[in-house]
């Protein structure tokens, strides 16, 4: 079964059990504004609501087989792959007080939807796709313009976005090196402020494994990056960062 065959099955399972409707979200909307959604092995969904929790479950029973695998993660979403295709399903996180802080910034009425788009990390990751894949929208009116710069922001102040969830500071390096984007000189500002935050609340595995993809994909942009935000003291030796490590480091007299 190949994706648009899969997402059609998973729009008539949602359909069936009258759930909100589900969309695309994060990497694969951004690549195709992009002209970069190439080979598609992984896609996120959500349906802004804790309808996509059930849908999951659903999902999971209407696939169930041998090349089938269900997982709920830590952090509240859950993941089936199903032929080798991963299929992330939201865990619906919303940023503590996020519907008072758009209420203040003007949007009256925020919908599900919006809690959760404007929760994510960043705006290029806020787009919302059809299952289909006919029909890109963006809800929060901010990403697409910054796919078009190529800039990397956060959907609300940097303060909030990185410091509700610290992991989201190694995929700066990450996302940044991956699509060539520059890095909004808030979030640059903030990250400097709290260079302790690429560690905390993330595992060592998770961290090494984002900044060497970063290296892989942009040496250049990645070093460059780690001395813009006061990394070098927190990020870990990892091969491809030890010619450019001693000297950076505070107090080395390299």
């Amino acid at each position: 079964m190949n994706l648009t065959e899969t997402l059609s099955q998973i729009s008539k399972i949602s359909s069936d059990n009258k759930l909100s409707e589900c969309f695309v979200v994060g990497g694969l909307p951004r690549d195709k504004v992009l002209g970069q959604a190439e080979k598609i092995d992984d896609v996120d969904l959500t349906s802004g609501d804790d309808n996509i929790h059930y849908l999951a479950k659903e999902v999971s029973i209407a696939f169930k087989g041998p090349n089938i695998n269900y997982k709920l993660l830590d952090d509240g979403h859950a993941q089936i792959i199903i032929d080798g295709l991963k299929l992330d399903f939201s865990s619906n996180f919303n940023i503590p007080n996020v519907k008072n802080m758009l209420i203040k910034a003007g949007l009256k009425n925020p919908s599900s939807m919006q809690l959760e788009l404007y929760s994510r990390d960043f705006t290029c990751n806020a787009l919302l796709m059809t299952l289909d894949l006919k029909t890109i929208s963006d809800p929060t009116g901010l990403g697409i313009q910054d796919i078009k710069k190529k800039l990397l922001r956060t959907c609300l102040p940097a303060a909030v976005t990185l410091g509700s969830d610290n992991k989201r500071v190694a995929r700066i390096l990450y996302l940044a090196a991956k699509l060539g984007f520059e890095v909004d000189s808030e979030i640059i500002g903030w990250v400097k402020l709290h260079p302790e935050s690429l560690t905390k609340g993330s595992t060592s595995q998770y961290v090494i494994k984002k900044i060497k993809a970063a290296c892989e994909h942009d040496i250049k942009k990645t070093v460059k990056l780690i001395g813009e935000m006061n990394l070098w003291n927190y990020v870990p030796v990892i091969d491809e960062l030890e010619p450019y490590l001693l000297g950076n480091l505070k107090g080395s007299n390299v």
